[in-house]
């Protein structure tokens, strides 16, 4: 079967198709996932660029994947009652995270570094890690929620509940960013959504931001956010920029309020002043547990929420689809057609 891989861990080009067997027999627990699409996130670029680690056995890339349940270890219909063969399902982000909060003993065992990633053809997993799809999805959109949306529902909800009026401020157009405002507005909050263009905030608008901020001409962008709030700030912000904005991210943000720490598209955030004299409550978002997951897609199927999807590549594409990804010029998110 067809597998992209990596050993040099020198960027989208030491990327290669590899033909290999397919995964052998089951054991006890293991299910046989025939994998139809996949999605690209940012991590993905840093795990190809070496910066998670190089590994010696080499990498198959991406975080993100959904397929069909076409094989069964003849434990698991007794062990599982979520998963049955046929299921259209997604895999976890972390497979040992299933629930309650993160523990450092859970380390960064993500699929896509170090686990294989989902870039190919068939995997055999522990059933512990599927998550059934939401029945209104299509294996592209179920392929686009593992990293970008959970990490969302978990930066809104993981915390502390996330109430009617709330505001909530979020940076960019890119797959976290839409579905924070998708989500947000299901809980009836109030969104402040900004970005580099005009008409990518005309977009932000349409998708149910409440207010909108372009902040290639707001380069002050904290002060229009505390504009829009009265001079008060938000109660939630979703920063996704890292080092070259979260001072700004802080400074939008209400004495007392909450402020998930999940990009780091700029880089690792230094400790400056404004962390400790914020008075703002600063939470670490690393994706999220099954159970955020399997949480967010009964808020999908409810509400029939169908992710925001840029463009889809083909299989092959997949260095393509990371190129485009650095660009950064993207609206939600980025998929890949088996």
């Amino acid at each position: 079967m067809k597998i992209f891989r990596t050993f040099e861990f020198t960027g989208v080009e030491s990327l290669f198709v590899d033909e290999v067997s397919n995964p052998g027999p089951l054991a006890r627990g293991q299910v046989r996932v025939a994998m139809r699409a996949a999605s690209v996130n940012y991590r993905d670029l840093l795990a190809v660029t070496g910066q998670l680690g190089k590994f010696p056995e080499g990498l198959i890339p991406c975080s993100d994947g959904a397929g069909e349940i076409i094989e069964m270890a003849p434990d698991v219909g007794s062990l599982d009652a979520r998963v049955k063969l046929g299921d259209k399902v997604a895999l976890t982000y972390n497979p040992h995270w299933i629930g309650g909060p993160w523990r450092p003993e859970l380390g960064a065992k993500a699929r896509g570094g170090p686990l294989p990633g989902t870039m190919q053809r068939e995997m055999v997993v522990h059933h512990s890690e599927l998550v059934k799809l939401p029945s209104h999805l299509s294996f592209v959109e179920g392929a686009c929620l593992p990293v970008a949306a959970v990490t969302a529902w978990h930066a809104l909800c993981g915390s502390a509940a996330l109430l009617p009026g709330t505001t909530v401020l979020v940076q960019g157009g890119g797959g976290v960013a839409t579905f924070v405002v998708q989500l947000a507005k299901l809980f009836g909050a109030r969104v402040i959504a900004m970005s580099s263009t005009d008409e990518r905030c005309r977009r932000l608008k349409k998708l149910g931001a409440d207010g909108v901020i372009n902040y290639s001409l707001h380069t002050n962008w904290q002060e229009e956010v505390k504009r829009l709030t009265g001079g008060v700030g938000v109660d939630l912000t979703v920063e996704l920029g890292g080092a070259k904005t979260l001072d700004k991210a802080l400074a939008s943000t209400r004495l007392g309020g909450r402020l998930a720490l999940v990009g780091l598209i700029t880089g690792w955030p230094n400790q400056t002043e404004s962390l400790f004299s914020s008075s703002v409550d600063i939470t670490p978002i690393r994706v999220g547990s099954r159970d955020d997951f399997e949480a967010l897609n009964r808020a999908l199927e409810f509400h029939r929420v169908v992710p925001v999807i840029d463009s889809t590549f083909a299989f092959d594409e997949l260095p393509k689809a990371l190129e485009y990804l650095k660009t950064g010029r993207q609206f939600g998110k980025i998929a890949i057609e088996f």
